[in-house]
């Protein structure tokens, strides 16, 4: 049974940047989405047809073909620097026999890690999303229909904070894929000998 929640080993992972994209960043993310819950008319045009929860479902089953897409390119990127260990350092907490210890991460388990757990996120989210399009016509409307406008509003919340989530940590997956996979650990080398982060405003210290 532990092999199927093994993506969520990712949450277990330290590193100094990671609360920022764990939530800070979701948490911006899910106030925005829940701001058209303010709005009456949003809710009562919401509520029988459910077409908002259709469209998130269908981007975010062609999310889940992205993430899964990228975490077998992860796994077969032959970079140099994919197999080292991540300098900050990147750890993940294990505990066997009671006994806690922690393993440094290298590039490819990192982002095997993110790419696996992005993939899960966005299954569990389209099953949630199917299901309560099922469940909500059928059994809400008919049974607890005084209760439905409160409904859809918890729904929509623990949905949208789940959605933040995967789109905070899709930023992260971005920069990876885009520019931080492709360099060595050294970082970016200067005229000058010396080793600093790339950027608009590179600056000569160890990169990440």
């Amino acid at each position: 049974m532990w092999r199927a929640v093994v993506p969520l080993y990712y949450l277990r992972i330290k590193h100094s940047e990671k609360l920022k994209f764990d939530l800070l960043l979701p948490i911006i993310f899910w106030a925005i989405a829940c701001l058209p819950l303010l709005s009456a008319d949003f809710v009562a045009d919401a509520v029988p047809k459910l077409k908002i929860i259709d469209t998130l479902g269908n981007f975010v089953g062609l999310l889940a073909g992205f993430f899964i897409a990228s975490l077998a390119a992860v796994a077969t990127f032959g970079g140099s620097g994919m197999d080292e260990e991540m300098p900050g350092p990147v750890v993940l907490g294990h505990t066997r026999n009671a006994v806690r210890y922690s393993e440094n991460l290298s590039r490819r388990r990192f982002l095997s890690f993110l790419f696996g757990y992005l993939a899960l996120l966005s299954l569990v989210l389209y099953v949630l999303g199917v299901a309560f399009g099922v469940g909500y016509p059928y059994l809400v409307l008919v049974q607890f229909k005084d209760y439905a406008a409160v409904a859809f509003k918890l729904f929509w919340m623990l949905y949208a904070f789940l959605l933040s989530n995967v789109l905070a940590n899709t930023l992260l997956g971005l920069f990876y894929l885009t520019d931080r996979m492709h360099r060595p650990n050294g970082g970016v080398r200067y005229g000058n000998g010396k080793v600093g982060r790339s950027g608009p405003n590179p600056t000569p210290e160890p990169a990440e």
